[in-house]
């Protein structure tokens, strides 16, 4: 991989179904709070619906992924759980409209992972971008489409743990049922 163009940008498979797994399985995905997206290097964009259950196995995930490149989408019947288009990241976010951009980089304004998220809250339809790359910075090209880039801690942190803080944090301060747990059945 260190031979290829842009190689310390490229995403890693593992990486991603690391944050798919963290964001998909939060109370805020369950109460289809949050969208996500995939943006490629190769400017595909990936739509996860909220309800996909992701397989937990990383060889199960890849041929998941595998057959969403042959076919656009899965599954292949029924209700569409993942789709592939090519797609700019600048395009995406022409079409979803959002009211503020983030992307968190080690190499944006120092802040708390609270203080990026204030803000948000209240926003009609805010959007943030987290690089699921091993390392390197985002493309000057792109961090043009953005109102802000953060850093959320001085060192850098894995890219799942970064969507695990933030949409925790987001969950703490948004209007997210605070007895969601009370409205459980008990056992």
């Amino acid at each position: 991989m260190l031979s290829l163009r842009d190689a310390d940008r490229r995403g890693r498979p593992d990486i991603v179904h690391l944050c798919l797994l963290n964001a998909l399985g939060t109370p805020l995905n369950k109460e289809q709070m949050l969208c996500v997206y995939v943006h490629t290097l190769n400017d595909e964009v990936i739509s996860v619906a909220p309800e996909v259950r992701l397989p937990r196995n990383y060889n199960r995930f890849t041929s998941l992924v595998e057959q969403l490149y042959q076919t656009h989408h899965v599954p292949t019947e029924g209700k569409t759980l993942m789709e592939i288009q090519s797609e700019t990241l600048q395009n995406l976010l022409s079409r979803l409209h959002p009211s503020r951009v983030v992307a968190l980089s080690v190499l944006g304004e120092q802040s708390t992972t609270a203080k990026v998220i204030e803000p948000l809250v209240s926003e009609k339809n805010p959007a943030i971008i987290v690089g699921g790359f091993p390392r390197g910075h985002l493309s000057a090209q792109v961090t043009q489409l953005f109102d802000a880039i953060v850093s959320i801690d001085p060192e850098g942190l894995d890219a799942w743990i970064v969507v695990s803080r933030l949409l925790y944090e987001f969950e703490k301060q948004s209007s997210l049922p605070e007895n969601r747990w009370n409205q459980r059945p008990k056992e």
